[in-house]
């Protein structure tokens, strides 16, 4: 069974990594990110927007700017992952980005890590099977280097990792 984008800030904000945007303009940023995308909008990505994450420990989420008037909208960085069917939401702090899959018809969709050095072209590695197993793991990904716990600690968390169509997990992307 998943873990709820809900369940799973509830978990990351009483362990004190999870941050949230001060006030509430969901509304505005999933009517925003609805017209971007032609309409449609995963359900997860819906509930990541209402969750108001700011950040998960050191990774800052990417939130639609919204304003109530288009022309002053910044689209930006929504926009660089739409080439390779998906929406950025997180940052590493590094200039790579974590976004969710919009080419899967999967009501839960997977999120993977796209490189900028190459320019965001494909998906190089999948880090959840689903929006609310990633927030477990990227609250864990530092400790987890620091610790050096071996290839695969991951498959604890989120035991469909390695089952993501689109890239190999970490351990397996070479």
């Amino acid at each position: 069974m998943d873990i709820t984008i809900s369940e799973a800030c509830r978990l990351l904000e009483a362990r004190g990594v999870l941050r949230r945007q001060p006030g509430d303009s969901s509304d505005g940023m999933v009517q925003q990110v609805r017209e971007l995308l032609g309409g449609q909008m995963p359900a997860d990505l819906e509930a990541l927007y209402r969750e108001r994450v700011k950040s998960v420990g050191d990774f800052a989420a990417i939130l639609p700017r919204w304003n109530a008037r288009p022309e002053w909208r910044q689209e930006g960085a929504l926009r660089s992952l739409l080439h390779a069917q998906a929406v950025p939401i997180f940052s590493d702090g590094n200039g790579s980005l974590y976004g969710l899959d919009l080419s899967s018809e999967s009501q839960r969709p997977a999120v993977y890590f796209f490189d900028h050095e190459d320019l965001f072209e494909r998906p190089r590695w999948a880090a959840g099977s689903s929006i609310g197993r990633f927030l477990l793991l990227l609250a864990q990904h530092d400790q987890a280097i620091s610790e050096n716990r071996s290839a695969g600690w991951e498959l604890s968390i989120d035991p469909d990792l390695d089952k993501c169509p689109r890239a190999p997990p970490i351990w397996l992307a070479g």
